[in-house]
């Protein structure tokens, strides 16, 4: 199985689609991005094994900066599954977005291409989105992502 760093070193850093942006981290910003999570600002351990804590397991691999969103995986996992939970509940609720990290790549990668001048929402309104085009990302990143919701994909390229 290749590495989670040698996968994030594949990815592009930064997706933008409309109103949604995508940051990735490569694997030099990986420790400054678990601030927060895994780690407070002070250096203390934030992680537990209760319902809702943070898990050591959870490595952050970015952020969806239209809600401040953690994009994480689980390195326990065979593969890397990646997730996303909502920042602000007191809890955190993990969606999978991704049955692996290569997976992920891919779902990004359907996106970028679709969002080829259509980087920001001027943009996107200028050229908007074909049922078609959104037809064929949404294949691709099932595709890649067989037997999953893909609803947090669905989501960029219909709310944006």
């Amino acid at each position: 199985m290749e590495s989670y760093e040698a996968v994030l070193n594949s990815i592009k850093a930064e997706v933008s689609f409309g109103n949604t942006t995508i940051h990735v981290y490569h694997p030099s910003k990986l420790s400054s991005g678990q601030i927060g999570y895994s780690i407070s600002p002070a250096g203390e351990f934030l992680v537990g094994d209760k319902d809702g804590d943070w898990r050591k397991t959870w490595l952050v691999i970015g952020y969806d900066e239209t809600c401040g969103d953690p994009i994480f995986i689980d390195t326990s996992e065979e593969g890397y599954p990646v997730y996303t939970a909502i920042v602000g509940k007191g809890r955190w609720d993990p969606q999978r977005i991704a049955v692996s990290l290569v997976g992920f790549a891919h779902g990004l990668s359907a996106i970028a291409a679709v969002a080829q001048s259509r980087e920001h929402p001027v943009a996107l309104e200028q050229n908007p989105l074909t049922q078609s085009e959104k037809d064929n990302a949404l294949a691709t990143i099932y595709q890649h992502n067989p037997n999953m919701d893909v609803s947090f994909w669905e989501n960029i390229l219909s709310n944006s």
